[in-house]
């Protein structure tokens, strides 16, 4: 603890702060008004100006006879009563809003002086003069309408008051310092009015005999308060909004001063400008209101692309790295492993499937809710995605026993163009459910094309067709009373439903949003431990599909039959780790991988070479993926070559994100992590028509020129439907198998410089000349972003060398060198002079550097 020692100055105007060992005072001034004062004297003259504004409004209505003045008085008090009323209105939907209590009061006082002017209005009509015989003594309506404007006016005063205390702003010295100041503006305003006005005198002296005037001393009083407390806040903080309130009391005041200085003699005079005034002040008081609506739409607009930014920013952040651990999981779980190794890479595949799956419901439904959700439209075959998430949910159906059935049938011969990837939402949401919620039995997809279009399906445009997808299961079912709200986001049947089978409560949301984007509708019938049935009907632009003319067979997926075997493929990607697995991924198809790490040796190899495909990340040094993606567009123009695919693969998760990338060229976004079915399915759809040698015959066969190949694993034709059914035909439910519990062994303990564990299984998922290559690349890698960080310093600039040191951070830990790791994440966060201490670091880091490499050579070699 650093030892400080407080003076003995025990005044207000000062104190004493101990900050890290130093002992510092603050002076401190009295709420500010001495030092504010002088500013505060160029108030009197802008209250000054205001009044010569209104000045000669009131000169021109104090010269016109009641008649009249009565004629405008009728015609216009609607509108002034319906203004208060419009402005109390949006003033209360602007705090429910924003939970403001300035706005609240303000409401409030509109809507006190609504119901004042009300009271007074009968009086008006029936004796057809101007208003302010209300005011009269003796009149229970009269005296109840003064104090209904008493209250209105204190009201007024209080939203300042409580604006100022949000603000942790004081101003009331300032406040009662300025009332003086207005009065006297008011008095030298309307001084000059008497003198110019003919057989007119003022009668000061009189009014303050007269009881009728006195009685408005109070209401005088606290507007004058409320005026000078919003000119006060307007010159410390102008505000558009506030100086309309300003303008709109200063009117108030005019009207209340001018009964004292022209006295009881020349009231009516006074009385004729009322209602004009009012018709001016509650515009300003509305337009207050509606600027201040305005101010929140446009906050909240902010807030929302900020909101949008950052997700799209944390989206591609959270994707990069699980891109990394599901692709290695995924070729590890290929290699040679025991049985609890197994069950570990199992274990990470389901938690990283699971986060992702967390990552994109949160991300959509942020879309959804801003209303930024566009739709594409493209063809696709609906086949394919049907087939394809009868794949991906065949091992969860597996491990619970039930049996998959999807009569499919009205798809195998149409293409549909719409949005692929929110139709495949659609359903998988419906179809991972039914699994998800059903113990044992079957879950089933049918689809039907349906003649008439119902009702609650948008208006059809030419070449639409309608079909209904069915998704049943014999689930656990949901209560007849809980089965609109398992469509609110965040929502389930039951509060214990999300502890037993987990879930965000999302993708019902989603779905039915999507569905209803698309122009369709969904419903659900359910009936509890029976079983569920989500009903959804959609509409897509659909045509015959060419390439659908004969039934049977299964995609090849296996190494050494692949259809694709022989395909040259381009990857631009300057990730090493990523790069890898997408070259593991595409050699296990037979296919020849060369890879670049930027965008000008894309287009350098492109020029070079004759490619089927190319996979191009998005962001890379040097020239990125878009700009690689239009300069390979312009070759092929001038060289009036074929269009070679390009294969966005990318972090970016937002759909406006995606259409930059397909304005520039490309053909195809998918998103990190690369899954290997996902994979496979874009090059298969993409290069099947590059001269190949196969034709694909149907959404589940893959035909070359004199054999037909099998996947091992996958589903069984049964056409028209497919099924898949499980080993235990007994229906009962097969226990999930945990992640296995071994003990840890010794051999398992981290070493001083690297993951042993995690470089283990990188060796063997790369193999070893792989994995020798990333070694050797590790030292010129890190001495490329050394001296980057050198320049930065030398530069004094602080960013540059925290992403050059976040990319060192980043590329060892993909490489297991867990102590580099840390001592870069320890340099990133560096705040302190670049000085000795800096370099000191960065030769710790050399050295670090140095003794990582050697040692990764030699756990190789063991």
């Amino acid at each position: 603890m650093p030892n400080c020692q407080v003076g003995h100055d025990k005044s207000p105007a000062s104190r004493s702060r101990c900050r890290n060992g130093t002992l510092t005072t603050v002076k401190k001034t009295r709420t500010g008004v001495d030092a504010n004062m002088p500013k505060m004297l160029s108030l009197p003259g802008v209250v000054f100006l205001a009044f010569c504004a209104i000045a000669p409004v009131f000169l021109l209505f104090s010269s016109l006879d009641d008649d009249l003045v009565s004629g405008i008085t009728v015609s216009v008090l609607v509108v002034v009563e319906f203004i208060a009323l419009l402005s109390m209105c949006i003033g209360w939907i602007l705090f429910d809003i924003t939970k403001r209590k300035q706005i609240f009061y303000l409401a409030a006082a509109m809507g006190v002086l609504l119901i004042s002017d009300l009271l007074g209005i009968p009086n008006l009509l029936a004796a057809r003069s101007v208003l302010g015989q209300e005011q009269a003594l003796g009149s229970f309506t009269g005296l109840l309408v003064l104090v209904l404007r008493l209250g209105s006016f204190w009201l007024v005063v209080m939203s300042w008051h409580v604006a100022n205390r949000h603000e942790s702003r004081q101003g009331t010295d300032q406040v009662w310092a300025m009332v003086p100041g207005l009065i006297i503006a008011g008095v030298a305003v309307q001084a000059f009015l008497v003198w110019v006005m003919p057989g007119v005198s003022s009668d000061v002296s009189g009014a303050l005999q007269n009881i009728s005037t006195l009685i408005l001393f109070p209401t005088t009083i606290m507007i004058f308060a409320g005026a000078a407390g919003y000119l006060v806040r307007c010159h410390y903080r102008f505000s558009l909004s506030e100086s309309l309130i300003c303008f709109t009391l200063l009117i108030g005041c005019f009207n209340h001063l001018a009964f004292f200085v022209f006295g009881p003699e020349h009231a009516d005079i006074v009385a004729r400008f009322i209602i004009p005034s009012r018709l001016i002040s509650y515009s300003f008081a509305l337009a207050f209101m509606l600027l201040e609506l305005r101010s929140h739409y446009r906050q909240s607009f902010q807030a929302s692309s900020a909101k949008s930014e950052f997700l799209a920013t944390m989206s591609h952040e959270i994707r990069t790295p699980l891109n990394g651990i599901l692709g290695m999981a995924q070729l590890l779980r290929q290699s040679q492993l025991d049985d609890a190794q197994k069950e570990r890479v199992s274990a990470i595949l389901s938690s990283g499937r699971a986060l992702m799956a967390l990552l994109n419901d949160i991300l959509d439904m942020s879309k959804i809710e801003a209303g930024r959700v566009e739709l594409e439209k493209r063809p696709f075959h609906p086949s394919d995605i049907t087939y394809d998430l009868f794949r991906a949910i065949a091992d969860m159906a597996r491990e619970k026993n039930l049996s998959l059935h999807c009569d499919d049938a009205p798809l195998a011969t149409r293409v549909f163009t719409g949005d692929e990837v929110r139709f495949r939402q659609i359903l998988w949401n419906l179809l991972s459910n039914a699994v998800k919620f059903t113990r044992k039995g079957s879950v089933r997809l049918e689809v039907t094309r349906e003649e008439n279009v119902p009702e609650r399906v948008r208006d059809l445009i030419a070449d639409e067709e309608v079909y209904h997808f069915a998704v049943i299961d014999t689930g656990i079912g949901i209560p007849r009373d809980r089965q609109e709200q398992i469509f609110s986001p965040f929502s389930q049947a039951d509060n214990s439903t999300m502890r037993q089978y987990g879930g965000t409560g999302l993708g019902l949301s989603i779905a039915r949003s999507l569905t209803e984007l698309m122009g369709g509708f969904m419903k659900v019938d359910s009936t509890e431990g029976k079983g569920t049935r989500f009903d959804v009907w959609l509409p897509f632009e659909a045509r015959r599909s060419e390439r659908h003319e004969h039934g049977g067979g299964q995609i090849a997926e296996s190494r050494g039959d692949s259809v694709l075997s022989g395909s040259r493929i381009l990857v631009a990607e300057d990730n090493e780790i990523n790069a890898n697995v997408i070259r593991g991924l595409l050699l296990r198809y037979g296919l020849v991988v060369d890879i670049v790490p930027n965008g000008r040796q894309a287009v350098h190899a492109f020029q070079q070479n004759d490619y089927d495909a190319i996979l191009m990340d998005a962001h890379m040094p040097v020239l990125d993926g878009e700009g690689a993606t239009r300069h390979i567009r312009e070759l092929e123009r001038v060289t009036r070559g074929g269009r070679v695919p390009i294969i966005c693969v990318t972090a970016e998760a937002f759909s406006d994100r995606h259409r930059d990338f397909l304005a520039a060229g490309m053909d195809e976004v998918m998103t990190k992590p690369v899954e290997e079915r996902r994979l496979y399915g874009v090059l298969l759809r993409f290069l099947r028509n590059r001269g190949g040698g196969y034709s694909v015959t149907s959404g589940l066969q893959v035909k070359d020129a004199d054999m037909e190949v099998n996947l091992p694993d996958a589903l069984p034709v049964d056409s028209p439907a497919r099924t898949v059914n499980s080993d235990n035909a007994t229906g009962d439910t097969k226990p999930v198998p945990e992640p296995a519990k071994a003990n840890i062994s010794a051999k398992e303990t981290k070493m001083n410089l690297i993951d042993k564990i995690r470089f283990e299984e990188m060796s063997r998922a790369l193999g070893a000349d792989q994995m020798a290559s990333l070694i050797d690349l590790l030292p010129a890698s890190y001495q490329e972003e050394r001296e980057k960080i050198i320049a930065a310093i030398a530069d004094g600039d602080r960013e540059s060398l925290r992403r050059a040191a976040h990319t060192i951070k980043g590329m060892a830990a993909n490489l297991a060198a867990e102590k580099l790791a840390v001592d870069a994440r320890q340099l990133e966060l560096y705040e302190g002079d670049f000085d000795g201490a800096i370099h000191d670091r960065i030769a710790k880091l050399d050295r670090l550097a140095e003794d990582t490499a050697d040692a990764m050579r030699k756990a190789l070699q063991d």
